[in-house]
């Protein structure tokens, strides 16, 4: 239950540092999608099913907070985790640079699909804004992989946010 409540509070922090910190770290007002961060990370650790289930959960929670349109976010992050989870059973998790990339192939295929999703809903963005926000969340994304997912992945490896197997949970 600690785990749970530990992930809950994260993504309260992935959803209000844009909005605080990062408002003065944003380049040409561009700021990272921690949203999106954190479910790549908690997809990284977790296979395919709890991967979706956690996107669309998180997903779900981020059009609430955030948009008018809910499922914009809610179907992306459910595809984009289902997508990481499939990878990581191949993937080395201890590896920085690949992680780096492939956040920056994920957050930039999430925003495709966030872009596609406003077109579809009404929302007319420019082509070539809509690129340049793209590539920068993306960027930004990628950026904070080197600072944020080393003590991440110790917390989902050996910390607090470790799944116990049935046999600790004692059934």
């Amino acid at each position: 239950m600690r785990r749970y409540i530990f992930m809950l509070i994260i993504l309260i922090f992935c959803l209000i540092l844009p909005g605080t910190v990062f408002h003065y770290l944003s380049w040409n007002g561009i700021k990272p999608d921690l949203a999106m961060l954190w479910i790549i990370y908690i997809a990284l650790h977790h296979r395919p099913s709890e991967g979706v289930a956690y996107g669309f959960a998180t997903g779900l929670i981020v059009d609430m907070y955030f948009s008018r349109y809910i499922g914009m976010y809610t179907i992306t992050l459910a595809v984009v985790a289902f997508l990481i989870s499939l990878l990581q059973q191949r993937w080395y998790r201890d590896n920085i640079p690949l992680t780096v990339l492939l956040v920056f192939l994920a957050s930039f295929l999430g925003q495709i699909i966030v872009s596609l999703l406003a077109n579809i809903a009404g929302l007319n963005w420019d082509f070539g804004n809509a690129f340049r926000m793209i590539f920068g969340i993306s960027l930004y994304n990628a950026l904070l992989v080197p600072i944020t997912y080393p003590l991440v992945n110790r917390s989902f490896t050996q910390g607090i946010l470790k799944q116990k197997s049935n046999y600790e949970r004692g059934y």
